[in-house]
């Protein structure tokens, strides 16, 4: 905990510099995104009977939610801004709140500062600290952040190596369950390896370990490690990201983060020796001016030690057409399943959405969009870890549900 205060400290320290020295702030932005609307279901098991969706609609114990006409409320919202400079050196400090399903839900996310041109040699390299977003990787059609290591931390980032830049970070994130450990995460990263004019390479390694004596004499997990390599390409018909994770013990579960969905990031503090790989493809296809699709495909094979692994596949499409420059029509087709490691069964969900849309533009990425869906879901659930996040995989009374929903919302970014 010392380690986590001492760094917040430092963020807080720079973000107070313009009071401290009196320094005009400058190169003010804004920035933040927003998704916002109603779902209504034809389910009265749903939120008490009241009529509206509260939560989305997935496989049991998946990862991620094929998100047209399926997502949860939420917006955030910041500032960034040069707040002190000599010459070419200079500070800039981000603030950002964020909001849950209510508007009065709100907290500070992100609240960190960066050194730029502070090193000889080395123009485009900065130091920051603070709470911050950390070079997040996702997959946007199912709402899954792959490679997510967002929290307090400390680090340098864009360091020139001529044939890559190189980011090293001390992360000091939040624990995974109540016992108030202290958790180290050390993150380092290779980006922008140029293979084609059109290609390039991401390369990293996380370990993780956990700072709690009391775990000396328990059979449980205190550290893991993570190899991740992203190729990402992009050409004139749209764009491919073709995704390969390779993780051990406190990090088998990987550093996903998911709306609603299963989040085992720092999986220490319990059993979970044993190791993963995951697989992501995604991107988009520009068919035509007015023809577009989004596509992912995902795959995760989680063995553990102690037989409680799963084995995760998710694949789906949405194809959007433009019937003019500001109004398109999307249909989402997506499909789960979950298989438990100890042979409990297998969940599964597929879930075909149709979207009349209103947007800023032609093209899966225009936004703002205002939508008005449509969605039939079919789900059958045959295990389930009794509501625990490390539950052990347990056999239930298999329940095959199907659903229509409907509604509208807004998405938007800036």
């Amino acid at each position: 905990m010392k380690q986590k205060m001492l760094v917040k400290a430092l963020g807080f320290t720079l973000a107070l510099t313009p009071l401290i020295s009196s320094a005009a702030v400058e190169n003010v932005t804004y920035f933040g995104y927003a998704k916002w609307g109603n779902i209504y279901t034809d389910n009265d098991q749903h939120n008490d009977g009241k009529g509206e969706r509260n939560d989305v609609i997935r496989a049991g114990q998946g990862y991620g939610n094929y998100r047209l006409g399926n997502e949860l409320n939420w917006w955030e919202a910041g500032v960034k801004a040069d707040v002190w400079r000599d010459n070419d050196a200079y500070f800039d400090t981000t603030i950002y709140l964020g909001s849950g399903d209510s508007w009065g839900d709100v907290s500070t996310i992100q609240l960190w500062s960066a050194g730029h041109g502070l090193i000889d040699g080395q123009p485009n390299a900065k130091i920051w600290a603070g709470e911050r977003f950390y070079r997040r990787h996702e997959v946007h059609m199912i709402d899954v952040k792959y490679w997510d290591t967002s929290s307090t931390g400390l680090g340098i980032e864009d360091w020139d190596l001529g044939f890559a830049d190189a980011h090293l970070a001390w992360m000091a994130p939040n624990s995974s369950s109540d016992d108030g450990r202290s958790l180290h995460n050390i993150d380092a990263r290779l980006s922008g390896i140029e293979l084609s004019e059109t290609a390039d390479l991401t390369l990293g390694l996380n370990y993780v370990t956990t700072q709690n004596s009391s775990y000396d004499d328990k059979d449980i997990t205190t550290s893991g490690a993570m190899l991740s390599a992203l190729y990402r390409q992009a050409w004139n018909y749209g764009s491919n990201t073709l995704a390969f994770q390779y993780g051990t013990d406190a990090l088998a579960g990987g550093l996903m983060s998911a709306e609603g969905g299963s989040n085992r990031k720092y999986s220490t503090g319990v059993e979970h020796d044993g190791s993963s790989w995951r697989l992501f493809n995604h991107g988009d296809l520009n068919i035509s001016e007015d023809v577009q699709v989004m596509y992912s495909i995902a795959y995760q094979d989680k063995n553990l030690d102690n037989n409680d692994g799963e084995k995760w596949f998710s694949v789906g499409a949405r194809p959007q057409y433009a019937w003019t420059d500001y109004m398109s029509t999307a249909l989402e087709v997506g499909y789960e399943t979950v298989e438990a490691q100890n042979g409990s069964g297998t969940n599964d969900m597929y879930k075909v959405t149709v979207a009349q849309m209103f947007q800023a533009g032609k093209g899966v990425w225009a936004r703002p969009s205002i939508r008005i869906f449509a969605t039939y879901s079919e789900s059958n659930n045959e295990w389930d870890r009794g509501n625990e996040v490390y539950g052990t995989a347990t056999s239930i009374n298999a329940e095959t549900v199907d659903e229509i929903t409907f509604g509208f919302n807004v998405e938007t970014w800036w």
